[in-house]
């Protein structure tokens, strides 16, 4: 399938993969509850040919273009779980489950990874080696990816190289964008547990008083990154929760607060946490409470191997133009758990465009999302010429190698 086939495939296919991601849209599903999305999907692997395995992991699905002739091994990704959002956009394929929304964009993943899949399997004589299409569950529940690859979703042929793309409002529809090491960044959840004694409130020298440890903890904790952390490294730290006392008129013996560390480097992560631990301990210690600290392991930063981000950028300026492909210029402060398949493998992750100048659509995880469909064809034409530049019969080994 040269590339003007591949136009008039997706032209004449293009109403097909509205529909499927219409269809998802409105029938979005929690983290690992992703049975009906799991058994859709699933349904039209099947109807392409593919032998399909479920269940991986959790709920996830994954298919493998086998082309019986030796050669390189790759995976294209895709997250299928929804977010618990009460969706505004008053479109008519607005989410039917209340409270839950695909205000992430995962229903064009999803749609992106079976259009390639549909466009593989047409074109299967035109490629060597292994293609596989992995739809992973509880992407936003900071597991999904682990569990699919502890159930083997990157063996039986071990696979080479993995990449995935993540729907961006800001970036116009027709256009991706790419950044070659680090993209995303890591992000630790903190819990902070202030102990102190409670009192009535025209007593407060008989207790001591949780809330006040807080407040002098938050407010030096602020100073950690103007004091502590080079303003050359990509970094935020936030208290974004508090909760303590019971009465108006009774000193406060527990507060709880929580927030996010998201930043690049490994060692600023470190830096972060050594402080927080020193500030809440010696603060605790100074009104006489005490404090107990749990920091929760988030995902690692996505790292886009520079090699293989290379290969990507020339076929993705194959598939769409030089101009459609623009590149980041830093870090995104955001997560994704794609990072985790990166541990293992060299992948890369792009972004793709899906919102139109002068129009708002929305914002990832608000009610207001509303993507430009035309960005499902380009996502499929960007995965497709991946596939060719690596896996393709006729592709540039100079350029892969």
């Amino acid at each position: 399938m040269d590339d003007n086939q591949l136009t008039s495939f997706l032209m004449e296919n293009e109403e097909l993969l509205i529909r499927w991601r219409r269809h998802l849209h409105a029938n979005p599903e929690l983290s690992f509850e992703e049975f009906e999305t799991a058994e859709f999907i699933s349904d039209r692997l099947t109807d392409m040919g593919y032998k399909v395995e479920r269940g991986v992991g959790g709920t996830g699905v994954i298919a493998t273009l086998e082309t019986q002739r030796p050669g390189p091994v790759i995976a294209f990704r895709a997250d299928m779980d929804a977010l618990p959002i009460m969706e505004s956009t008053d479109l008519p394929y607005e989410s039917k489950k209340i409270g839950i929304m695909h205000a992430c964009g995962h229903d064009v993943h999803m749609t992106v990874l079976l259009g390639t899949a549909l466009v593989l399997s047409k074109a299967k004589d035109d490629f060597i080696g292994s293609v596989r299409f992995i739809f992973q569950p509880g992407e936003e529940a900071n597991g999904g990816a682990r569990c699919i690859i502890d159930a083997g979703a990157l063996q039986n042929p071990t696979v080479e190289k993995i990449f995935a793309l993540h729907v961006m409002p800001f970036i116009p529809v027709g256009q991706i964008a790419m950044k070659s090491g680090y993209m995303s960044a890591t992000d630790d959840e903190i819990i902070i547990k202030f102990h102190g004694t409670a009192a009535h409130s025209s007593e407060p020298e008989t207790g001591t008083n949780a809330i006040t440890m807080a407040a002098h903890a938050i407010t030096a904790m602020q100073s950690i990154q103007t004091a502590c952390i080079s303003p050359h490294d990509i970094a935020t730290f936030s208290i974004c929760k508090i909760r303590g006392g019971e009465a108006i008129n009774i000193i406060a013996d527990t507060v709880e607060m929580s927030g996010m560390i998201r930043c690049i480097e490994k060692a600023t992560k470190l830096k972060f946490r050594e402080k927080i631990e020193q500030i809440c301990k010696n603060t605790a210690l100074a009104f006489g409470g005490s404090v107990e600290i749990d920091f929760i392991e988030g995902f690692p930063a996505v790292y886009n191997d520079p090699s293989l981000n290379e290969i990507v950028e020339i076929a993705a300026k194959e598939a769409l133009s030089h101009d459609n492909v623009t590149e980041i210029k830093i870090p995104h402060l955001g997560s994704e758990d794609f990072s985790y398949y990166q541990e293992v493998i060299p992948g890369v992750m792009f972004m793709l465009g899906v919102g139109v100048t002068g129009e708002d659509r929305g914002l990832l995880h608000t009610p207001s999302l509303n993507v430009h469909e035309d960005a499902l064809t380009v996502g499929v034409k960007v995965f497709t010429s991946i596939a060719r530049k690596i896996c393709g019969i006729n592709r540039d080994t100079k350029t892969v190698e």
